[in-house]
């Protein structure tokens, strides 16, 4: 997190979501970036976090989030304390054969996926590191 001005660190919950929004569409005005890769990160951002909400909690303790930006190529870096978790090494979802058979949920990875060209995780003194090469 070399650069405090593109990062925000804030609890894994849902109050904190509007902040996160908040500080997503400052990047976004202040990188001057393109409506596709504004779109990427949102979206990336939103399907990780969401993730680290639903499935990250450890119990007796809450989870502390960091994200970060890095440019040149534009990078996510979303790192939380929860729950250990390597969503690189998570199978591709498979597609419901119609909407009658489709479960909720799920499609997220899939999702960061396709708007991204690259994804890296470590776990490292009790933090997961993800870090998102955004297309």
């Amino acid at each position: 997190m070399e650069d405090p001005s593109r990062s925000l660190v804030f609890a894994a919950e849902a109050a904190s979501l509007p902040l996160l929004a908040g500080w997503t569409e400052a990047m976004v005005q202040r990188l001057s970036l393109a409506p596709r890769k504004a779109y990427a990160l949102e979206l990336c951002l939103e399907e990780i976090v969401a993730n680290i909400l639903l499935h990250g909690q450890l119990p007796g303790r809450g989870v502390q989030v960091r994200v970060s930006l890095k440019v040149d190529p534009l990078r996510l870096i979303v790192e939380d304390d929860g729950a250990e978790f390597d969503p690189t090494l998570q199978p591709e979802a498979e597609v419901a054969a119609d909407l009658d058979s489709a479960a909720i949920g799920g499609r997220g990875l899939a999702l960061v996926r396709r708007f991204s060209v690259a994804m890296g995780y470590r776990r490292e003194a009790g933090w997961n590191r993800l870090v998102i090469g955004l297309a």
